[in-house]
């Protein structure tokens, strides 16, 4: 059966939830083929496939081996789901196969040859035995791992650590872990050993990867301790996939390892992104002048968020009910007030969350009992709050920036009391920055301001990227001084616009920064 019969059917027969479970993406036989090539050249007698699935990494090499019967090589294959290996049945008597229905992260392996992976990707958290698998990670590598990293990452570090010296390893892994700080680590690892050759930026993941929440990239590594400079590459289509015959004639940039420093995200420094160089001469930090926070998470969004007919029907009182924007398409100005609230209130939309004062009264002791039946107190965060159905605390922050964007990222002027769930990240100026937060805000939504802060942006599949509270903290904004050299008045003409004429506005605040930028 062809490898995409194959995985059509494991499709059919399994469910999404089943395939999430297990962080599985299926790799285009095509591209298959071509990280095969690459790690086949230099002869392995060993190749490793730390997340075997439906084993097309193999099928591909038993293809090849009709046209080359030399290739000799011993395949090893791990797979924690004895559901996916039921289909391969096909080939797990093959002589030059050996199957394992065990997690890969928990195997005792010493060096082999090759190693080609598609790793789960899911977060590491939802792992139960995590704790006891980073330590014994941590032991083998000699170096220490964030608790948060994910599982796909881990795949990585230990590969690296398992490949022969002279060995080479083909890696598909989500791109957007070179922005973050687990990434660091593992960056460190491969540029200070001199391990990766080559990254592919697979573009329009959507085409070759359709299931794929992320941004794709395909690592390509050989443990040859050679300073060599680093080839980015792109893939953008499957009908130019289908057109490479070998990953050595795809176009290529090149970059030194002193132009990755693991400390720096990498995705401007690979993709035709503004250049930091940009950056005017006396910028800060943004944390300077406060702190972006993540929203309020509640952990069970049907339980805590309410509609004001809810509230009604409930009998519950407003004074447990604190007005909230719940989702980004609620808020499509510039500027969100109180009577701007009143009219999503007004149209009956989802504005309120929960607020526990206390439990006396009985319309909130009994719609707790009801969250309770529910088993809302059992999910993830609720279980871990004590008691489950109490929030953070959080004040109103007055700007607001969209968590996800595709182009332009929301940023908004926060004058209501509305509080944020996790839709949006908000800033809580300090002393300095409640001085300057119209100066700011006039900055963000500029296009220089724009280009400046999305530097720092984490890159998802399909065009979306994404911000952590972190990114917008390290973004650069023009210093007290800088932000002076605005008129006041102007500022002021800023907001006046912001609340009828977005585009008027964004024009404004593009010639007011002119001088700075400039």
């Amino acid at each position: 059966m062809g490898k995409g019969r194959l995985s059509s059917d494991y499709r059919l027969n399994t469910s999404v939830q089943h395939r999430q479970t297990y962080g599985q993406f299926f790799t285009p036989p095509a591209l298959a083929k071509l990280m095969l090539q690459w790690v086949i050249q230099l002869h392995p007698k060993v190749i490793l496939d730390p997340a075997f699935g439906l084993g097309v990494f193999y099928r591909q090499l038993l293809v090849l081996r009709k046209d080359n019967p030399t290739l000799s090589s011993q395949f090893f294959g791990y797979d924690i789901d004895s559901l996916i290996l039921s289909y391969c049945q096909d080939i797990a008597s093959d002589f030059s196969l050996t199957l394992f229905n065990a997690d890969y992260l928990n195997a005792d392996i010493t060096g082999v040859d090759a190693i080609i992976c598609n790793p789960p990707y899911m977060r590491f958290q939802k792992f139960s035995n995590r704790t006891s698998i980073l330590a014994k990670l941590e032991m083998k590598l000699g170096y220490k791992l964030p608790g948060h990293s994910n599982l796909a990452s881990l795949f990585l570090v230990k590969s690296l650590a398992e490949l022969n010296p002279g060995g080479r390893l083909a890696f598909l892994m989500p791109f957007e872990f070179f922005n973050t700080g687990y990434g660091v680590p593992v960056k460190q690892s491969l540029v200070k050993n001199n391990l990766l050759k080559q990254i592919i930026l697979i573009k329009n993941e959507r085409d070759l990867f359709p299931d794929a929440l992320t941004t794709i990239c395909l690592l390509l590594c050989e443990n040859n301790s050679r300073d060599e400079l680093i080839k980015v590459s792109h893939i953008f289509t499957q009908r130019q996939l289908n057109q490479i015959e070998d990953l050595s004639q795809l176009d290529y940039r090149s970059r030194s390892v002193g132009q990755l420093p693991s400390q720096e995200k990498w995705s401007p420094l690979l993709e035709s992104t503004p250049d930091r160089s940009r950056i005017p001469e006396g910028f800060d930090s943004l944390a300077s002048y406060g702190t972006f926070k993540r929203g309020i998470a509640t952990g069970a969004n049907a339980f805590f968020v309410l509609k004001p007919s809810q509230i009604k029907e409930l009998k519950l009182a407003l004074d447990y009910c604190s007005p909230c924007i719940t989702k980004s398409h609620q808020i499509q100005d510039l500027i969100l007030t109180n009577d701007r609230f009143q009219g999503l209130v007004k149209s009956d939309q989802a504005v309120y969350c929960l607020n526990v004062v206390t439990t006396d009264p009985p319309e909130v002791k009994a719609y707790i009992k009801f969250g309770e039946r529910c088993q809302f107190h059992q999910r993830y965060l609720t279980k871990r709050r004590h008691p489950w159905y109490k929030l953070e605390t959080r004040q109103a922050a007055p700007l607001l920036i969209g968590v996800f964007h595709r182009g332009r990222f929301k940023v908004i002027r926060n004058l209501s009391d509305a509080l944020n769930l996790t839709c949006f990240h908000g800033f809580y100026p300090n002393e300095l920055g409640l001085n300057w937060l119209d100066h700011i805000f006039v900055y963000l939504i500029s296009d220089f301001g724009q280009e400046l802060v999305k530097l720092n942006q984490r890159q998802y599949g399909n065009g979306l990227d994404k911000f952590e509270p972190g990114d917008l903290n390290k973004s650069r904004v023009p210093n007290p001084e800088q932000l002076g050299s605005l008129e006041s008045a102007a500022v002021a003409r800023v907001l006046k616009l912001a609340y009828v004429d977005q585009p008027g506005a964004i024009a404004l605040s593009n010639q007011l920064m002119n001088s700075i930028c400039s």
